[in-house]
């Protein structure tokens, strides 16, 4: 007789309940042990995972299981509830000690429930071309037949990338669920938001402003450190532009070789602002002038707001790098074509003409970051590498272990997203300019427009001209990270692919690719995406940028909002007058009348609270509690990982002392490892 030490460990996570009816199993090349039941009286003590700051509550259950003589090599855990019970309940791993001293780790991470037996494999990777024995490959097959019926593709909107069919967030699977903190936090938060801000008495409010203090008096709740200096600043030329490199929304501003032809700027119009006596093409010439156009915006119709018309304009900004490095706008045209009603305002022009031309671009840059920026190339792009992920590769997989925390609850946060952002009802649509039908309209245009260098973050950073401008703290910074991640993907890539040849006949691998492509709908050549994967290099860039936008991508749009969009002025989700036609149309009171209503402006604070708020279970880039890898170099190449990002956050902290303004959105421990929120 031979003993068999066996602990199983349970998450308690949100709906999930317990394991006492269950059965195990061990499979093993040279026979299978009898079923164990998981008895209740065998739960032992309770832990609590705290590695990650995360403090996900862990049961850990010890049992011994008897066989006559050994199983041989291990190859499966079978875990299987009764039909006749209801419970259900979430394993996050199971530990087995053999007779002969052995430690085998089966990672599981999924919900164990009377409509899904589960049969666990160990946790050395695999690909389908290894020499796997016939027990493996049917349980290889047998998982992704039910990830395929479990997770299917579903049109949200024509010409937007596929996600998840599910009927809202509640019908998820429970593995791909929020924890029991985050869902506790998140119907907390969502309930006592406005309280915890003390706007609930603001309401009823669908009233004009009556003056900047009482938006002071309004938003003081909202401010963070950053955002007190937003307040002071935002009628400063040099923040206008600071907020291009290092604000919500960096991604649009780009070196400016010639002047657009549909904005109406002569070099006499701009000698004025140029310091140094240059005129325009020559500060061209030396790299000097920048330009941000909102080309995506333009014709859309925008919303309607407590049944006042809202609008939105599609507006082109020149911006000069003057002698002390500073951003300065020297040209707004707030609409695309030019004419006689769309005039180009300027510097010289009076202080409230040029303070509202500004608004409207700030305006615009709010429609631009929530839903081209933040949406799509986050939420958007890491649901459809989510579910290709979930479909395509078995948990054997190594890019399955490589890439399964880095889209922790992403499915249910997306759900939430268009079930109380984007569809009827939502925020978008009762309370932005940019809601309902244009919303979407306008996802579809950034869809169209989508391209692979636009997710890349080295590629985009050379591709728009920046890669020498000082003071773009989210270049830096970013292209740090970006290296740190790929150098970590390398690593763990190169240990399982030996060469380019393996890249091409893994077969899973390349109907991962394929998926992507078809669903994301990204097959257009001129967008760029590989097709196929050839080779390593090709491989290791592709899931770097996948992990890069889940994790500190999202995290530079996302950590951003509270302090650059807090102080309502700087950020409007609506204006409710037509841009200006004239130059000395423009007064104080037009502005204040333009912002949305208050109770507008108080959803709004309220939801960028929300989405800014840390969760109770935050797990940082590279801290996954999730146990994948077992074998010694992916483990040692995590834990350079790690090493590699606590000498980056240094090195931020450290430049941040004497900074203003401190770049704070892509310090690693900031940094989530997935989209969440």
């Amino acid at each position: 007789m031979v003993i068999y030490r066996v602990v199983v460990h349970q998450e308690h996570l949100f709906l999930s309940t317990e394991a006492h009816q269950t059965t195990i199993q061990l499979v093993g090349s040279k026979g299978a042990s009898e079923r164990v039941p998981l008895a209740e009286r065998s739960i032992c003590r309770v832990l609590w995972d705290t590695c990650c700051v995360c403090k996900t509550a862990e049961e850990s259950a010890e049992y011994t299981i008897h066989c006559p003589t050994s199983l041989g090599d291990l190859l499966l855990v079978r875990l299987e509830a009764p039909p006749t019970t209801g419970s259900a309940w979430f394993c996050s791993k199971v530990a087995v000690t053999t007779p002969e001293g052995g430690v085998s780790l089966f990672p599981c991470y999924q919900l164990v429930s009377c409509s899904t037996p589960l049969a666990l494999r160990d946790s050395i990777a695999k690909f389908i071309f290894d020499d796997i024995r016939p027990v493996e490959l049917d349980q290889r097959i047998n998982e992704l037949t039910y990830r395929r019926q479990t997770y299917r593709w579903s049109c949200f909107d024509d010409g937007l990338p596929e996600t998840m069919k599910v009927h809202d967030a509640m019908s998820l699977p429970v593995e791909v669920r929020f924890s029991v903190s985050k869902a506790t936090h998140m119907i907390l938060t969502v309930s006592k938001a406005l309280v915890e801000l003390d706007l609930q008495s603001f309401l009823c409010f669908q009233q004009n402003w009556s003056n900047f203090h009482q938006i002071h008096q309004l938003c003081q709740q909202t401010r963070t450190p950053t955002c007190r200096l937003v307040e002071r600043l935002w009628r400063e030329d040099w923040f206008f532009g600071h907020q291009f490199l290092n604000g919500a929304n960096p991604t649009l501003i780009r070196r400016c070789t010639e002047i657009p032809p549909n904005l109406a700027v002569t070099e006499g119009m701009m000698g004025a602002f140029l310091e140094g006596g240059g005129s325009l093409s020559q500060e061209m010439e030396r790299g000097n002038i920048f330009v941000v156009d909102y080309q995506l915006l333009d014709g859309l119709t925008a919303n309607t707001v407590n049944g006042k018309q809202n609008y939105l304009t599609a507006p082109l900004v020149l911006l000069h790098l003057n002698c002390n490095s500073k951003f300065l706008p020297i040209a707004i045209q707030l609409k695309q074509s030019p004419g006689e009603s769309n005039p180009v305002f300027v510097p010289q022009d009076l202080e409230a003409d040029w303070l509202t031309a500004k608004t409207f671009v700030r305006s615009a840059d709010f429609a631009d970051h929530e839903l081209r920026s933040h949406f799509m190339h986050t939420h958007v792009m890491s649901e459809l590498f989510a579910m290709a992920t979930l479909r395509n590769f078995p948990m054997v997989h190594p890019l399955y272990k490589l890439l399964a925390p880095h889209f922790r609850f992403t499915l249910e946060i997306d759900a939430l997203a268009r079930q109380l952002l984007i569809s009827d009802g939502g925020l978008l649509k009762e309370y932005t300019a940019v809601g309902g039908d244009t919303a979407l309209e306008f996802l579809g245009r950034v869809s169209a427009s989508l391209t692979y260098r636009d997710l890349c973050l080295p590629d985009d950073i050379t591709g728009r001209g920046m890669d020498a401008i000082p003071g773009y703290y989210y270049r830096d910074d970013g292209l740090r990270l970006w290296d740190i991640i790929h150098r970590y993907i390398v690593g763990v890539v190169n240990h399982y692919y030996h060469s380019d040849d393996d890249v091409i006949r893994d077969s899973e691998l390349q109907s991962w690719i394929h998926e992507i492509i078809v669903f994301g709908r990204l097959g257009d050549e001129n967008k760029g995406f590989p097709k196929t994967f050839t080779s390593i290099s090709q491989l290791t860039y592709f899931v770097t940028m996948v992990i890069f936008n889940a994790s500190a991508q999202h995290a530079a749009v996302n950590n951003a909002q509270l302090d650059y969009f807090g102080w309502m002025p700087n950020a409007p989700v609506g204006l409710q007058r037509p841009p200006p036609a004239c130059r000395g149309c423009c007064t104080e009171r037009s502005l204040l009348d333009s912002f949305p209503d208050v109770n507008a402006t108080v959803h709004s604070l309220a939801t960028i609270y929300l989405l800014s708020k840390k969760p109770a279970d935050f797990v940082p880039l590279g801290g996954s509690y999730e146990q994948h890898f077992t074998e010694t170099v992916p483990v040692e190449m995590a834990a350079r990982f790690r090493s590699d990002l606590k000498r980056l956050s240094c090195d931020i902290r450290a430049r941040n002392v004497n900074l203003t303004l401190p770049y704070i959105y892509l310090d690693p421990p900031t940094v989530e490892d997935s989209v969440t929120r």
